[in-house]
């Protein structure tokens, strides 16, 4: 169950860093749409919870930080531009 804390949270429309209880709670209520392994930064998701969609992500300390995003698409497209910044890296 999500705790109300939580969902004040996420009702933010700025990327929200969470503990890893935090997350806990949030990843066993969300549906994930996509999943990439960056090589480089751990894991890059697209969530679906309730409806809402987000875009998780480590930072470079290795913290949770959801980003919330408008639809699906531009989920989508968020992770893709991530994923080509991670791949010119490798590319030097």
């Amino acid at each position: 169950m999500i705790s109300t804390k939580v969902l004040g949270l996420l009702s933010r429309p700025s990327p929200v860093r969470l503990t890893a209880e935090e997350w806990a709670t949030i990843v066993g209520s969300a549906v994930v749409i996509r999943e990439d392994d960056t090589g480089v930064a751990g894991k890059l998701r697209v969530l679906d919870l309730d409806g809402a969609f987000y875009v998780q992500e480590q930072t470079p300390d290795r913290a949770v930080l959801l980003r919330p995003r408008p639809n699906l698409e531009e989920a989508m497209a968020f992770v893709d531009g991530r994923l080509q910044i991670y791949e010119r890296m490798w590319d030097g």
